[in-house]
């Protein structure tokens, strides 16, 4: 299903029968009274707070005659999404059933309790679909305004996530589906390419999905000491040959600073390595394995997030997309810790 056609289906969910709601195409029109309205919603993805800065400001608050009301869709407004809408007086609708429709002087619509789902999607985001999607928006950022025109052969893109060429092309044809990519050139042969559409768009489901998943950390250590730089050097100089990378608030600290303070060092190790990790981290002076409230938490990965990851003094750090999505799961401060590095760190 198109992302015009999700957000028609999402208005469609909220309007109550009194206004004789029809689908036109990528509108919805309703009436009452001697008014007919015509409503044009607007894809916003995810609905994070980026992604309505995204296409906020090319919205108006509909015709001076009263006859088109844009209203921004996604499918599930964060609350500082919300705010920002309400705060420029700007319909909005999502796919959970909350909505906020205003026709000023003719209608006031709310909906602030979500109604039930419906059920299956021809798109989800399965491993592989999170892993390709990683891999092309990091190198998106690492590249900056040095853009090319193609994402990169299939074979590239396969090896660097860590799947087989079959599954990703089946993946990029599901993206192209979506919009986040799209074909260009030929259609097949040594001239067909593909280019990323939408970063921003594919960011933001790609973080609001990872942000669901739920996730504990594999290990968990003491350390006597406060200080996150002796922290670092201590793990720098333990994990030599490992596959590990820093990651969370402590991850954002290095790449854009935002928050006061940092609760825990968090960083991720692949699972093949997870015991000896361990083996090595419990055989430092001062340093201990604990069941919980570790200052140093340890958290699997698949291998290929760290052909993405970064260095930083001395230090592997995980890419801005994955410290992104890992500040989301935290949410309070971290999600605003989260919205500044896309800001500064990420771009789109």
């Amino acid at each position: 299903m198109s992302r015009e056609n999700l957000a028609v289906a999402a208005l469609l969910r909220v309007l109550p029968a009194e206004l004789h709601a029809e689908a036109r195409a990528d509108a919805v029109q309703i009436s009452f009274g001697p008014n007919p309205w015509t409503l044009q919603p607007i894809w916003a993805g995810e609905g994070l707070p980026a992604d309505i800065r995204r296409v906020r400001n090319g919205v108006g608050h509909g015709d001076a005659g009263g006859s088109n009301l844009p209203v921004i869709a996604a499918r599930r407004m964060s609350p500082g999404a919300r705010k920002l809408l309400d705060e420029s007086q700007v319909s909005w609708v999502d796919a959970s059933g909350r909505a906020r429709i205003v026709i000023p002087g003719e209608l006031y619509l709310t909906r602030l309790d979500p109604l039930p789902a419906d059920a299956g999607r021809p798109f989800t985001w399965s491993g592989a679909a999170q892993a390709v999607a990683e891999t092309l928006l990091t190198w998106r950022v690492q590249q900056g305004d040095d853009v090319p025109d193609s994402i990169g052969r299939v074979g590239r893109i396969a090896e660097a996530a860590d799947v087989s060429v079959a599954h990703a092309a089946r993946v990029l044809r599901q993206f192209d589906e979506q919009g986040y990519t799209a074909k260009t050139g030929a259609e097949r042969g040594s001239t067909a390419t593909r280019e990323l559409r939408d970063p921003g768009r594919m960011l933001s489901d790609w973080a609001g999905q990872y942000a669901l998943m739920s996730t504990v950390p594999a290990a968990e250590f003491y350390v006597p000491w406060r200080e996150h730089d002796q922290t670092f050097s201590m793990l720098a100089s333990s994990l030599g040959g490992l596959d590990w990378a820093l990651t969370g608030a402590a991850a954002a600290e290095r790449i854009a600073p935002h928050l006061t303070s940092v609760p825990s060092v968090d960083v991720f190790v692949s699972f093949s390595t997870l015991a000896e990790l361990r083996r090595r981290l419990s055989s430092q002076d001062d340093v201990r394995e604990v069941e919980r409230g570790g200052r140093v938490r340890a958290f699997t990965a698949g291998e290929y997030l760290f052909g993405l990851t970064d260095d930083h003094d001395g230090v592997r750090v995980a890419s801005p997309v994955r410290v992104y999505g890992d500040l989301l799961r935290e949410r309070g401060r971290s999600a605003d810790a989260a919205e500044y590095l896309r800001e500064v760190a990420i771009g789109f």
